[in-house]
């Protein structure tokens, strides 16, 4: 006589969860490389942001076009808020002058993401 083998309740309890462990990993994975992905969007859209402002700010200073030495912009791209800030700093009275500029966009409603450039402005 053939002894049939059957599957029994315990080893399709454990290969259930195995496989739900694994299904739970790969969507735990994917969310955090949605995550990083809109993260690295937006500090490209707040690097673009800044690199313009310092554009805008040199070229104004080349052609002598009088200008605060700081101010806030907010700018909303591609549903997103960001807040541009500029500020220009003498280091003499016929030296360069340092200009910084921060773009800060909302992570959640308790904290920010930032970026920070610097450059000098020569006369």
């Amino acid at each position: 006589m053939k002894k049939h083998r059957a599957i029994s309740l315990i080893e399709v309890l454990i290969t259930v969860a195995i496989l739900s462990g694994g299904i739970v990993f790969v969507f735990r994975a994917f969310m955090t490389s949605l995550s990083a992905a809109n993260l690295s969007q937006n500090i490209m859209l707040a690097s673009f942001l800044a690199e313009d402002k310092l554009w805008q700010v040199e070229q104004m200073q080349k052609e002598k076009i009088t200008q605060d030495n700081s101010g806030v912009n907010t700018i909303t791209l591609q549903n997103r808020e960001f807040n541009v800030r500029y500020e220009i700093s003498s280091t003499a009275a016929e030296g360069p002058g340092k200009l910084d500029v921060t773009v800060s966009w909302p992570k959640d409603k308790r904290s920010s993401h930032s970026v920070s450039f610097s450059t000098y402005l020569f006369p």
